[in-house]
């Protein structure tokens, strides 16, 4: 592989590819690579810029002569690569915020008013479907709520408070979907890897004897509450230590994390 070195320092590095653009496998595929290897302590890889920073372990010029020598075709038959892509997840995302922000505020800027008003009432449409349909189910719902402010205000000819409500509802689903996409998909690959690392050390005797783990992860948002399920055979002291080390950091912030342990046999 070509790249050059843009910064150095000691058990660190930084370079880039010199390539003139990366996709979003590739820059997986380099990052999984790296991680691969025993010298890496922390690797990141910009698709963007092409560029990896690298902090590792041991002589300079093994790591470096490893980076020469790495090509794309040998990566691809020696790296396994995740099902699920966070590095793609966060570009979509990414892209839509993006693309939601620049939409608002060219209509805000250009559109002439009785667009921008016409606009607006056809945003309301599946707002205000969602609070008929709480109202006729006599059921009082966040859904309701948002549909009576927003046509209070557009019953007060407020149409610029209509559409920002109606904006940062909006702002806010997707934000709630990114967390709980990105949250699952973390949990997942690192539970799976505590599992399969764990199952290595099991004794044999406790394979009929499996454990059901349930987390609950607290978003900011009461709808983000997630409850996700892992079997594993092997002793549950380990299980708790492994989710609470992982979760720990994040306990002290704004995500509450509750494990709860049941035991039981198959056929009971």
């Amino acid at each position: 592989m070509n790249a050059t070195i843009l910064h150095e320092s000691r058990g660190r590095i930084r370079f880039r590819l010199r390539q003139k653009q990366m996709t979003l496998a590739q820059a997986d595929l380099l990052e999984a690579w790296l991680q691969g290897k025993s010298w890496t302590r922390q690797v990141t890889v910009h698709e963007r810029t092409c560029a990896v920073i690298l902090y590792y372990d041991g002589d300079r010029q093994t790591v470096l002569e490893a980076i020469r020598q790495f090509s794309w075709q040998e990566a691809e038959r020696t790296t396994s690569l995740p099902a699920h892509s966070t590095r793609a997840l966060n570009r979509e995302f990414e892209e839509k915020l993006v693309t939601k922000v620049v939409c608002k505020a060219a209509c805000t800027l250009f559109l002439p008013s009785p667009l921008r008003i016409a606009r607006i009432l056809w945003h309301m449409i599946p707002f205000v479907r969602r609070g008929l349909h709480c109202l006729l189910r006599r059921r009082i719902k966040v859904e309701l709520l948002d549909a009576l402010s927003i046509s209070i205000s557009a019953c007060r000819r407020d149409f610029g408070t209509a559409g920002m409500v109606m904006f940062l509802l909006e702002v806010g689903e997707l934000l709630e979907e990114w967390t709980r996409k990105n949250g699952s998909s973390f949990l997942r690959r690192t539970c799976m890897a505590s599992c399969s690392e764990s199952n290595s050390s099991a004794s044999r005797e406790s394979r009929d004897e499996k454990i059901l783990v349930i987390v609950v992860v607290s978003w900011l948002f009461p709808a983000l509450a997630r409850a996700r399920r892992y079997f594993r055979p092997g002793d549950s002291g380990s299980v708790v230590q492994q989710i609470v080390t992982l979760f720990g950091p994040f306990g002290q912030d704004r995500i509450g994390v509750k494990v709860f342990i049941r035991f039981f046999r198959p056929g009971l």
